[in-house]
Parts: structure tokens; C-alpha cells; sequence
């Protein structure tokens, strides 16, 4: 039986500085199926969202972050078609579901919460958090789009004034996350134990503080749903915490390998599900 899938490309708006990249590792993957015997094809997010007929697939790989795309993910889904990644997931990586999902996961994450930006601002879902010792305060909604969706301030003024500032940009909730000191390291990962990489600019990770950081972050995919995955952990020592959690990163570096690994992972799913 041959099988059939279809690639949904990222939104160029979700894929700043990232277009070319995340495209590349959408080709590779397609690419790597195609080699297995899968017929392959490709459709942008705009494209796949307009359509109204069914999907002829058995699988969607799905890269597409849009609400009107993933909801026609969310209907294919429904008629019993195969996605990699699932809506569910890819909606669990945003922030205001991301910091929750991780700390529900019970891995190693900064205390964080969503705050609304609307005057006046309410910051009683912080008293966890040390504003003196620092936080990141992140837009509410998506992963950061732009430099600007990402700032690190000390104490309650300045905090008040950058989330006055997401307000007056139009992003209505901002996650507030404390911060934390060490080594910044992104780490990207394919679930059923196909694949899993960390990559530092500071020179290799230790090999026990990679084991582990690979067995949280796994833990944390499951918890989200997600089978193609990436993120960014902060190492102290030979102790770690996830500070970010993507769905199906670019895999700039390490695209050749982790493009075989999601190609095995849904030649699997798809076997389980016949």
C-alpha cells in the first residue's frame, strides 16, 4: 500500500529570520519519505487553510502555527487523518499554555505566569517570583516574533512599563518567567526515543547533564503532545532548567539527521495505525 502525505509550510510571520530554514528541514523531511516510498507534496499555510475538500493523506506534517490553519488541521484530524505535529500541540507551545504545560510536566522550568496588559495591570500571579532577582517578560500569545517579544527587566517598574509597553503594541497577555543564571543551550528532539541533540555555543554539554536534560525534555513532548520538538534549557552546574519549548524547530544544525528521525517517527505512527 502506498501511503500519501502532505507538508503544511510555516507562516512566513511565524518564521522570522527563519523562512528559508524552516522550509528546508519541511523539503528534507518530505525528501526522506519519499526515499521510503511515500508519495510526497507541499502547500503553504494560507493555501491549506483556504480549502474546503478533503484531504487525500494519510498523513499532514504540520508545521503551520496560524489559528486558521490549525483549525483545518484540528478538521483532518477529525476525519481520522494522521498529523505530525497534532493542532492540539502545536496550540500547547504557545505561551499562555507553554509555562503551565511545562510545570504540569514536573521537569525543570523557571515559576512563570500569564499577566493581562490591560491597565490597571494585575500582578498578584507573581508573587512567586523574585522581580528583583530579575524576569523575562515574554508576549502572551506566540513564540517571540520579533527582538522586541523577549525583554529582561529588574523589579516592579520597569516591569510595569514593559508590559505597558506590549500593551500599547496590541499583545493583551505577556508571560512573566523568572530568570535564571548559566549556560544557554537549545536542544532539539524527534519523540519515540528517534532522536535527540544539544548544542551550546560555549563547547559540548556534559554527557549525565545531557542525559537528563534529554529525558526532561522528552517527558516534556509527551506532555504536550508533540513528536517533532525543540527548545532552549539554561545549565548551572550539573543542574538544568527549560526555559522555551518549540514545535518542530528548524533543526538548523543537525537538519540531515532529524530529518531521517521524523521520517522514521511517522512511517511508525502511520504503521500504528493500520
Amino acid at each position: 500500500m502506498t501511503h500519501r502525505a502532505i507538508g503544511i509550510y510555516r507562516e512566513h510571520e511565524f518564521s522570522p529570520g527563519k523562512v528559508e530554514a524552516d522550509a528546508a528541514i519541511m523539503d528534507a523531511v518530505l525528501h526522506e519519505l519519499s526515499l521510503l516510498g511515500v508519495e510526497t507534496s507541499a502547500v503553504d499555510a494560507k493555501t491549506f487553510a483556504a480549502g474546503t475538500s478533503p484531504v487525500d493523506a494519510d498523513l499532514l506534517l504540520v508545521m503551520c502555527q496560524g489559528e486558521a490553519a490549525l483549525k483545518r488541521v484540528a478538521e483532518m484530524e477529525a476525519r481520522g487523518i494522521l498529523t505530525l505535529n497534532t493542532a492540539l500541540a502545536i496550540r500547547n507551545c504557545y505561551r499562555d499554555l507553554l509555562g503551565i504545560g511545562l510545570m504540569r510536566a514536573g521537569v525543570p522550568t523557571p515559576d512563570g505566569a500569564v499577566i493581562g496588559t490591560a491597565s490597571p495591570v494585575n500582578l498578584k500571579g507573581l508573587t512567586a517570583l523574585d522581580l528583583d532577582a530579575g524576569v523575562y517578560v515574554k508576549r502572551g500569545d506566540f513564540h517571540a516574533l520579533g527582538a522586541e517579544d523577549v525583554q529582561k527587566v529588574v523589579g516592579k517598574v520597569p516591569l510595569l512599563e514593559t508590559i505597558q509597553a506590549f500593551a500599547r503594541r496590541g499583545v493583551h497577555t505577556v508571560y512573566v518567567q523568572q530568570a535564571v543564571e548559566g549556560r544557554v543551550v537549545k536542544f532539539y528532539g524527534v519523540s519515540g526515543g528517534e532522536y535527540f541533540s544539544v548544542l551550546g555555543e560555549e563547547g559540548e554539554v556534559d554527557a549525565s547533564v545531557a542525559r537528563e536534560l534529554a529525558e526532561a525534555a522528552s517527558v516534556a513532548a509527551a506532555a504536550l503532545g508533540l513528536q517533532a520538538w525543540g527548545g532552549d534549557a539554561v545549565l548551572s552546574g550539573g543542574r538544568f532548567a527549560i526555559i522555551d519549548f518549540n514545535d518542530w524547530p528548524s533543526y538548523s544544525q543537525v537538519r540531515a539527521p532529524a530529518a531521517r528521525a521524523i521520517a522514521r517517527r511517522a512511517m511508525r505512527l502511520i504503521r500504528r495505525t493500520r
